[in-house]
């Protein structure tokens, strides 16, 4: 025994390896011990979400389309004086309503009556020069170069009368069509050349709804096609579209078109921003109200349904919307659309369903 601790004094290293195994000895000992005393886990199951359920069926709507556009009247023309002359009367007021050949205004002759009758005195007598060289050269005294003068001066002098007696006619400005003097630039006294403008007349019957359609959408547009129209005043007005433009607009890519809409007694103006709404082809789809629509984890906008107890996320496909609701195709005949609950489930998990009443549904 002497022998060994004299051999361990002269190797202190089996000392130190000798605590060092006595050392890890007692920590595994302890971690077991501490293993041992660790209460257990228990396992929490987590309960099945619930959601509101609406069934819901498909009617067959028409698929529209909507365009904003603003009112312009039929036609618009700007009255031009074509002889000089002073007004020296006024027939109409401004927002007055005229028919065609209604006088406006009227312009002062002047000297036009007496120059008109030495016109034709001129023109008598050229007659009477040609009759007299036509009988001469029936006889052979007149040459034919005299004859052609004497013809050319008949007609210069009937050219002469059929001006003068133009002229006179428009001193008398008249209305080119039915419609209203939506403007006039001139009073009695004033002085005017050829060229100076008078009035502006416009027609508001029918009256047209201007607006430009994309295009993914004119290939369904026809001439005749029906069109409903709502203008920022709350009026409703209904029409038939009369033109397409066969180009389009070079910055916008659209196409501009042109809906008429009759307006009889001029109770709809021209330049009130209207949104039309045109229908398409007739297509099945499911109302609903825009607060159960969600967003899915790409950021598509569309509704989740149930489908065998899972929650399924469909993209929209929106036919039209208005004030009611929004009608989306795509979702079949028949769907299970969640109206509550819809933001706290994702595409593919299951869920508790809760039918409600559809009726019940819209109204809240």
């Amino acid at each position: 025994m002497s022998q060994l601790m004299t051999k361990i004094r002269q190797q202190p290293a089996w000392i130190a390896l000798a605590i060092f195994i006595l050392l890890c000895l007692w920590i595994a000992s302890g971690s077991l011990s501490a293993e041992s005393n660790k209460p257990e886990k228990k396992q929490v199951d987590i309960p099945t979400p619930k959601v509101r359920v609406a069934r819901m069926s498909a009617d067959e709507v028409s698929r529209e389309i909507t365009l904003y556009g603003r009112t312009e009247p039929d036609r618009l023309t700007t009255l031009r004086a074509e002889v000089k002359g002073q007004v020296i009367e006024i027939f109409v007021k401004e927002g007055q309503a005229v028919k065609a050949g209604q006088k406006i205004l009227s312009l002062d002759r002047n000297d036009l009556k007496q120059r008109l009758s030495s016109a034709r005195a001129s023109l008598k007598q050229r007659e009477i020069e040609l009759e007299g060289a036509l009988r001469l050269g029936s006889k052979g005294y007149q040459s034919q170069a005299t004859l052609a003068q004497a013809e050319a001066n008949v007609e210069e002098a009937k050219a002469q009368v059929e001006n003068l007696d133009l002229a006179i006619e428009n001193t008398l400005i008249v209305a080119p069509f039915d419609g209203v003097i939506n403007e006039r630039f001139v009073e009695v006294g004033d002085l005017l050349r050829d060229g100076d403008e008078i009035a502006v007349v416009v027609d508001l019957d029918p009256l047209v709804v201007s607006a430009d359609v994309t295009e993914t959408h004119v290939q369904g547009l026809s001439i005749g096609q029906f069109a409903r129209g709502r203008m920022v005043s709350g009026q409703h007005v209904e029409g038939r579209i009369r033109y397409i433009s066969s180009v389009s607009n070079m910055g916008t890519n659209t196409f501009k078109i042109e809906v008429e809409v009759p307006n009889v007694d001029h109770k709809l103006v021209a330049g009130m921003s209207t949104e039309l709404a045109i229908p398409l082809q007739q297509t099945m789809a499911i109302k609903i109200t825009p607060a159960v629509m969600a967003l899915d984890e790409r950021g598509n906008l569309g509704v989740k349904t149930v489908v065998n107890d899972r929650v399924k996320f469909v993209a929209i496909d929106m036919v039209k919307s208005d004030s009611e609701g929004v009608w989306l195709a795509g979702l079949g005949e028949q769907a299970n659309v969640i109206t509550l609950g819809h933001g706290f489930v994702r595409d593919g998990d299951k869920v508790d369903v809760v039918f409600v009443d559809e009726g019940l549904q819209a109204k809240q």
